[in-house]
């Protein structure tokens, strides 16, 4: 099944495609400050595999409806699995597939409002994060004897240091969007919620002016150099092992020819 010709409304969020090669997910439980159930966790999931898998699309999006961006994991189901004595599965890629996602696509974050817990453990490691002025970050679970555990932790330390994420996670106080524009987080800050879907779909398109393959083995670079002790073992597996890969792919020779004879490229869909 392909996201094009898949259901696009479920239960709990819809899929849109704002350029013909981006797809975006919006969660849709407004009501429930977008908290994450189950069963929809396992649903989006399953969209970013689809996206990974279909080469026509190469940049996606997440955001949320209302008041929210995603306060994180169902508390209400967690209750009851509690009281049954059942104890929620931390495993990868966790929830919606987002905080321990390695995948091959970049995923852009539009955060429209408060994002905290699981929300901000997807967000931690979406590939951009754009945010509204007005959203609210935190990671609370602290308060609630739970600890953030489904993989923001190691990656928040890597982004912004050890005593900012020290800060975060033993206090579970409040943060805004500027507060982690300022210490590297959030790439842009946009005025409204209104605006920050639109502002993310601008970065998209951008990105999609650009290579497929390009697209893939850049991230794949930024993320082995993010999660590997060594900056030469990193380089070593690019120049050794993806390189070779994208320069044997027509995108790398039409990239160039282009470039020669004062063109824009015409770039074909990745098999990387």
């Amino acid at each position: 099944m392909s996201l094009r010709s898949g259901p696009l409304n479920h239960e709990n969020f819809y899929i849109s495609f704002p350029h013909e090669r981006v797809v975006q997910v919006t969660i849709n439980r407004p009501k429930k400050l977008n908290c994450i159930d189950k069963t929809t966790s396992r649903e989006i999931a399953k969209i970013w595999e689809l996206f990974d898998e279909d080469e026509s699309l190469w940049v996606a999006i997440i955001t949320g409806v209302g008041r929210a961006f995603c306060t994180g994991a169902d508390l209400g189901e967690w209750n009851a699995m509690n009281k049954a004595g059942v104890v929620n599965d931390m495993s990868a890629p966790g929830l919606a597939g987002l905080p321990r996602r390695t995948g091959k696509k970049p995923i852009i974050a539009a955060v429209n409002g408060i994002c905290m817990g699981g929300g901000f453990e997807m967000v931690a490691n979406c590939d951009l994060i754009l945010a509204s002025s007005s959203a609210i970050f935190s990671l609370p679970e602290v308060k609630r004897g739970i600890v953030p555990v489904a993989g923001c932790l190691p990656r928040l330390t890597r982004t912004i240091g050890l005593q900012r994420t020290m800060d975060l996670v033993l206090t579970g106080r409040n943060v805004s969007a500027t507060t982690l524009h300022d210490w590297g987080l959030i790439s842009q800050v946009v005025d409204s919620p209104a605006d920050v879907v639109r502002a993310a779909v601008e970065v998209a398109e951008i990105m999609c002016k650009n290579s497929p393959d390009s697209l893939i083995v850049s991230r794949l670079g930024v993320r082995m150099s993010w999660e590997s002790g060594s900056v030469e073992d990193t380089v070593s597996d690019l120049a050794d092992q993806w390189y070779p890969r994208l320069a044997s792919g027509p995108n790398f020779a039409e990239g160039i020819q282009a470039f020669v004879e004062k063109r824009s490229p015409s770039w074909k869909n990745s098999k990387l």
